[in-house]
């Protein structure tokens, strides 16, 4: 559930800040199964006395990416608030969030035609419950995690499973009127991977040029190249848009990440000016983020 963009990050506060509703199309699996990609988010102007445990809040880390995720602590810190969020499906400690970065907070879900007021009646002592047994699911859910990779792992399960799904998986362009570029792929209507590709244009921006964010595949599917083929996409595409590399970002202690562009040609690099907001953002997350760029001679 994460977006790029100083210009949607303005848009947003100006919104909120007027006392407006706010409506945001969620991508990725970090707060599965509460919140599932593809979800619209409903947001609302929130103020600091209003925000109890097990919100969802929307705020935004650095100037290009925008989170929602729930606050599972809040305390004062030299004075200041701050609010200790984490994604439902992750793992982990959670990330600091200062009072400024908070842009709202979720009020509602959009899903399938229906609205899932998230912070209400029976949803909310729901999100309450889950948030006191996360400790104990998160090591169950490393557990099968290991256990899932493992079997993963095995070549007679990728063959095995690229076999019976085959058929089933879709990869596609979704429409999109502005710079970034959504690909997506789909196991029959459900979607199950995604990734997308903006081109930076400004000349005086750290991130100047073509850039790949937010990488998901399902963890059901992985294992089967389906991470792969979405980054080989985006590449070509950026070759024939005439592009002489393409960078992206992953944290330094994910591992499979690392080994799977790794293995697609790319390696890690710097740029001063982002290095330096990334040490600052590892500092209120607890987890660095580096730069890997590959690139694309004909």
């Amino acid at each position: 559930m994460k977006c790029s963009g100083i210009e949607l990050i303005d848009l947003g506060k100006e919104i909120l800040d007027r006392g407006s509703n706010l409506r945001f199309r969620a991508h990725g699996g970090s707060m599965h199964p509460f919140v599932r990609d593809g979800d619209v988010l409903g947001i609302t102007p929130v103020s600091e006395q209003k925000i109890r445990l097990g919100d969802v809040i929307f705020y935004h880390v650095g100037d290009r990416r925008m989170v929602a995720h729930r606050v599972i602590k809040k305390f004062t810190q030299n004075d200041k608030r701050v609010f200790v969020t984490k994604g439902d499906s992750n793992t982990g400690e959670g990330e600091k969030v200062h009072l400024e970065q908070v842009l709202g907070r979720v009020k509602a879900i959009e899903r399938s035609k229906r609205k899932i007021h998230i912070n209400e009646g029976s949803n909310r002592l729901i999100y309450i419950f889950y948030l006191r047994i996360s400790p104990f699911l998160i090591k169950v859910r490393r557990i099968g995690g290991r256990l899932v990779r493992c079997i993963q792992g095995f070549k007679t399960y990728r063959n095995l499973a690229k076999r019976l799904i085959r058929g089933e998986i879709r990869y596609q362009w979704e429409p999109s009127q502005d710079s970034t570029k959504y690909f997506l792929v789909r196991r029959r209507d459900k979607i199950i991977g995604r990734t997308t590709i903006n081109n930076f244009l400004k000349a005086d921006s750290h991130y100047h040029g073509w850039w790949i964010f937010g990488t998901w595949v399902d963890w059901r599917y992985r294992g089967l190249g389906v991470g792969s083929r979405l980054t080989e996409v985006l590449c070509e595409f950026a070759r024939k848009e005439e592009a002489s590399d393409v960078k992206l970002l992953v944290f330094k202690d994910n591992k499979p990440a690392l080994n799977l562009h790794g293995k697609l040609d790319f390696y890690q690099t710097r740029i001063v000016q982002i290095d330096k907001e990334l040490r600052e953002e590892a500092k209120k997350t607890g987890r660095q983020r580096i730069i890997m760029k590959r690139d694309l001679a004909n």
